[in-house]
């Protein structure tokens, strides 16, 4: 494999010029076209920029982006990566903590060029963003080498190939979806995506072109699976499922849609890649995000670095190629270096046959009545339960107990009756004092639940229940 990302096209166009390469929507390109793009924006990055300078991606979701990002990483330039969802303080804000040399909000057409030299394989290329502890994105840089060791990760162990048809359907400022469709381009694959995700559109581009590869968050799989009711699509070979908390039924909901696909499951972030991966073919313990993914060693290390027992929990260190270089804007206090070893601030266990056991983040962790608890530990009682969806839980100050804990749900429920059960399930320190419910449920442009809005929800609500009184 090349050392570098896109360092494959040429040869992969000289191979198979007319092979198909890029599907967005109705819009295809051949090997040919994208090769033939993505050298003619390196061209032209070369004569407006400096090699290791920053250029700004503010485009919408399409192939044009895609090219751009390409263009980035073979001319040696850093492509950022911007939510065109941001608003305007949002990027200010970034524009004025990364000054990029140049900003592209279109792309027009551009002749072909020769390829240049590949660049270093240390050399960053990337910036993405995630959630910051501030409300403003962080960003963080990654080098070459660090998705190269991913892509060596995703084929030992997903098996995926030249041959295969992958689909990331979601925005490419997301981490999940930018990488699903730059790794199958670097192979050889078709790499299908979406300007924007719909779920009926989804299913007709599965159809249309045998995808046999999906990457998917949970709250997208449950969109197909409603839209796709009483249908099957039986070229899926393999999901790769990203954001572990998914109910029951919409596993088999989605194994009934994709009758031939099996479910692969895996722990990561944007820091680490790939961390755990739980297999179709294994059987995982329950409450398990599986073992290792390739590459990759585990520690769970207790507050003075010390490393734990199976079945002790702690921080999870992650030590493997495929870490992150740094931030190249904002910053996680929880996010700690030691070696070759790295925290984000999650914790959990392991047990004696190397599965990994999440118990939550540190800077999500809860002090009530003297009981330390992790908010997704509860999320997730409440989310298997009867009718419910999805579930949120945060502390809220209270003078008696130091924090409150309150749940936002979405779903239908009878309040006694879920306190009954979770009290079979949870002990009394850990129960939700109130449940609150919300149907319009706010989500980040990654498709994830956002917390930030629904604590100002379950703050207000707590706030003027708390007056009415």
């Amino acid at each position: 494999m090349a050392a570098t990302v896109g360092a494959n096209l040429p040869a992969l166009a000289a191979a198979a010029p007319a092979r198909p390469a890029l599907v967005c929507d109705e819009e295809l390109w051949s090997r040919a076209d994208l090769a033939g793009r993505v050298s003619g924006m390196a061209a032209l990055l070369a004569a407006r920029t400096a090699p290791g300078e920053g250029v700004a991606l503010a485009m919408g979701n399409a192939p044009e982006l895609v090219a751009a990002f390409l263009a980035c990483a073979v001319s040696g330039r850093q492509a950022l990566v911007y939510d065109p969802s941001w608003p305007a303080p949002y990027r200010a804000a970034i524009d004025a903590a990364l000054i990029p040399a140049l900003t592209l909000e279109t792309l027009g057409e551009v002749p072909p060029a020769p390829f240049p030299p590949p660049p270093a394989p240390d050399s960053a290329f990337y910036v993405g963003f995630t959630s910051g502890s501030t409300g403003l994105p962080k960003g963080y840089r990654r080098a070459h080498r660090s998705w190269i060791d991913s892509f060596t990760a995703s084929e030992v162990e997903f098996g995926l190939g030249a041959d295969d048809v992958v689909l990331a359907p979601g925005g490419l400022a997301a981490s999940l979806h930018l990488y699903g469709v730059i790794h199958a381009l670097h192979i050889g694959a078709r790499a299908v995506m979406m300007r924007q995700f719909h779920p009926r559109r989804a299913l007709r581009l599965i159809a249309r072109h045998g995808v046999t590869a999906l990457y998917a968050t949970p709250t997208q799989l449950q969109m197909l699976v409603e839209a796709g009711a009483g249908e099957r699509f039986p070229t899926l070979c393999l999901l790769m499922v990203s954001g572990a908390k998914w109910r029951a039924e919409t596993r088999a909901a989605t194994l009934a849609l994709f009758p031939n696909a099996g479910i692969a499951e895996f722990y990561g972030a944007s820091e680490t890649s790939f961390i755990t991966i739980a297999h179709p073919e294994e059987t995982v313990p329950p409450g398990s995000v599986g073992r290792a993914a390739h590459g990759v060693a585990l520690r769970i290390r207790d507050a003075q670095g010390h490393d734990l027992t199976a079945g002790e929990a702690g921080a999870i260190w992650v030590g493997s190629s495929m870490l992150f270089d740094e931030y190249a804007c904002g910053s996680a206090p929880e996010t700690r270096r030691e070696g070759d070893f790295l925290t984000i601030g999650d914790h959990g266990r392991l047990d004696e046959a190397g599965f990994l056991y999440l118990h939550g983040r540190e800077k999500r962790m809860l002090v009530t009545a003297g009981l330390n608890v992790y908010p997704e530990e509860v999320e997730a009682v409440l989310a298997s339960l009867a009718g419910i969806e999805e579930a949120a839980v945060f502390g809220l100050p209270d003078d008696l107990r130091g924090v409150e804990l309150v749940a936002v749900l979405r779903g239908s429920f009878d309040e006694p009756a879920l306190r009954a059960a979770c009290r079979a399930l949870l002990p009394a320190a850990k129960i939700p004092r109130r449940f609150l419910a919300l149907e319009s449920w706010p989500r980040t442009s990654g498709g994830k639940a956002n917390l930030r809005a629904l604590e100002a929800f379950a703050a207000e609500r707590t706030r003027t229940g708390r007056q009415a009184r």
